[in-house]
């Protein structure tokens, strides 16, 4: 089995994407959720955000194997167009 953890925050250098009132780093990240189980039916996430809508942690465990390339693709594309970014890892 395979495990992807993504944790999706905003990102403040992003400033093509309208992030006025309404609109949450937590709301804009479950688009990029959906875009990746559409590109990769394989993967189904498991998402909750934290109580200020500020960032969405999101699982998927599968089996098999999914293109690296393509799905780092797929998700460059969609963290781009949400103005939402993967969290540093804590350390």
């Amino acid at each position: 089995m395979e495990r992807i953890d993504l944790q999706i925050i905003d990102d403040p250098a992003n400033t093509r994407v309208y992030k006025g009132p309404g609109h949450y780093a937590a709301t804009r990240a479950q688009d990029v959720i959906r875009r990746i189980e559409v590109a990769f039916p394989q993967l189904h996430f498991v998402s909750a955000n934290d109580c200020r809508l500020e960032s969405l942690n999101a699982i998927a465990v599968f089996a098999g194997q999914i293109e690296s390339v393509e799905f780092i693709a797929v998700l460059a594309d969609a963290l781009d167009s949400t103005g939402t970014r993967i969290a540093p890892l804590a350390r």
